[in-house]
C-alpha cells in the first residue's frame, strides 16, 4: 500500500470480490429538525450519500452528529423532515424494519455469549447448519474464524470491534452506521482497523455513515464529509473540497489546522487587495478580497502555507518562535506575531538537522493564493 495515499484511495472497489453482493442503498435526509426539552439538537439538516459511499459526520461535541445517527437508525423520530433509504421513506418506520446495522462506540457485545453466539444473534430467521454456515461466512469476512468460541473479554479491542461489525452485518443491512468506532483504540491499532473497515466496506459495497470528532480519521476513511456545528450542516463535500475550499471559518479551522489573523481591507482594486494586519503590517493579495475598503476581516492560514525566513526578507513579518517540534518529515513551529497572535508553521525537516531553539526571531511570508478571507465576527 502506498503510505502517501488516504486509506479510502489505497483500497479500490476493484479489489473487492467480483461475486460480492452490492448491499448499499442511497441515503437522503432532508430538512431534519429535532429538539430535546425544547432545545434544538439539529436544525434543518439535509445531505445525501450515494449507494455504496462512505460518509463521515463530524463536528465538536454537542453539534448534533449523534442525534442525526439515531434519527437515521430509527432510534429517534425527528420533529420534522424526511429520511429516505433508496426509494423508501423510513422517517417513521421502526428501526427493526429499516435494514440498518449499527456499531456502537462501546461495541455493546453480550459478555456471556461467545463470538459465534454474538454474531448469530441477528440471524433469528436461520436455524441449525444454515445459521452456522452464515456465521462462519461472516467470521471469515472479518478474519476471526479462529476466535469463534471465545468470550468478548478474552479478545482485544480491535477484535471486539470486528465482532460488533460482523454482528451488525448479519441481517444484511443496506446501511451501516458507526458511532465513534475507533475512539477506544490506540493509534497503531486504530490505523489497522480503519484499513480493515475499508476493505470490508469495499467488498460489500455497503453504504456507511461514520460519526466522529476526529477530522483526520474522517479524511482517511470517508469519500464524503458532512461537517456539523451547533445543529446545522456547515458544509458537505469531498475531503479535498472541504480542505482546499472551506466555505466558512469554522470549516477552515476544523478540517485541518489554520491560524487566524485579524486584518482590515486597506485598499481594493480590480485585480488586487491590500490588507492591514492587526500587527500593523500590510500584505498584498494578488486578487480582489471581495470586501469593501475598511471592512474588518480574518485571514485563515494553514501551517504549510507559512514560509519561514531566518533573516529579514521583502514583505516578511517578524515573529517570535515559541517552540519547534519535529513530526516525522516535518518540523512544526509555534510562533507569536508582534501583537500576540499565535501562528503555526510547517516546514520540511532535513534529515539529521538539529532542532530549532525557541525564543529567537524569525520572519514569515504567506502563500497568499492559498489564504482564505472571512468576515470578522
Amino acid at each position: 500500500m502506498d503510505a502517501t495515499l488516504p486509506l479510502r484511495d489505497a483500497i479500490s472497489p476493484a479489489e473487492a470480490s467480483p461475486a460480492s453482493a452490492r448491499l448499499g442503498e442511497a441515503l437522503s435526509v432532508a430538512g431534519i429538525v429535532h429538539a430535546y426539552s425544547g432545545a434544538p439538537a439539529v436544525d434543518d439538516v439535509s445531505f445525501d450519500v450515494p449507494a455504496g459511499g462512505v460518509a463521515a459526520i463530524l463536528g465538536p461535541s454537542g453539534c448534533g452528529k449523534s442525534t442525526m445517527l439515531r434519527i437515521i437508525s430509527g432510534l429517534v423520530t425527528p420533529t420534522a423532515g424526511v429520511v429516505r433509504l433508496g426509494a423508501r421513506d423510513v422517517t417513521r418506520m421502526p428501526a427493526r424494519e429499516r435494514r440498518v446495522g449499527m456499531v456502537f462506540q462501546n461495541y455493546a457485545l453480550f459478555p456471556h455469549m461467545t463470538v459465534r453466539e454474538n454474531v448469530g444473534y441477528g440471524l433469528s430467521g436461520l436455524k441449525g447448519p444454515e445459521k452456522r454456515a452464515e456465521v462462519d461466512k461472516l467470521l471469515a469476512l472479518v478474519r476471526l474464524e479462529k476466535f469463534a468460541d471465545r468470550l468478548p473479554r478474552q479478545m482485544s479491542g480491535g477484535q471486539q470491534q470486528r465482532v460488533a461489525v460482523a454482528r451488525a452485518l448479519a441481517p444484511r443491512p443496506t446501511l451501516l452506521l458507526l458511532d465513534e468506532p475507533f475512539a477506544a483504540l490506540d493509534r497503531a491499532l486504530r490505523a489497522d482497523m480503519q484499513f480493515e473497515f475499508l476493505r470490508l466496506q469495499r467488498e460489500l459495497g455497503i453504504t456507511t455513515i461514520l460519526v466522529t470528532h476526529d477530522q483526520e480519521e474522517a479524511q482517511a476513511v470517508a469519500d464524503r464529509l458532512i461537517v456539523m456545528n451547533a445543529g446545522k450542516v456547515e458544509q458537505a463535500g469531498s475531503p479535498s473540497e472541504l480542505y482546499d475550499r472551506p466555505r466558512t471559518l469554522f470549516v477552515n479551522t476544523f478540517v485541518g489546522q489554520a491560524s487566524v489573523i485579524k486584518a482590515s481591507v486597506a485598499a481594493e482594486s480590480e485585480t488586487a487587495s491590500t490588507l492591514r494586519l492587526s500587527t500593523g503590517d500590510e500584505i498584498h493579495l494578488p486578487r480582489r478580497s471581495g470586501f469593501m475598503r475598511g471592512t474588518n476581516v480574518v485571514i485563515a492560514v494553514r501551517p504549510e502555507h507559512v514560509v519561514l525566513h531566518e533573516k529579514p526578507a521583502p514583505g516578511a513579518i517578524p515573529a517570535r518562535r515559541m517552540m519547534a517540534v519535529p513530526q516525522g518529515p516535518l518540523r512544526l513551529h509555534d510562533l507569536l506575531l508582534a501583537d500576540g497572535t499565535p501562528l503555526k508553521a510547517a516546514e520540511r525537516r532535513a534529515s539529521g538537522a538539529s532542532d530549532a531553539p525557541p525564543g529567537g526571531t524569525v520572519h514569515v511570508t504567506f502563500e497568499l493564493d492559498h489564504c482564505r478571507l472571512y468576515p470578522s465576527s
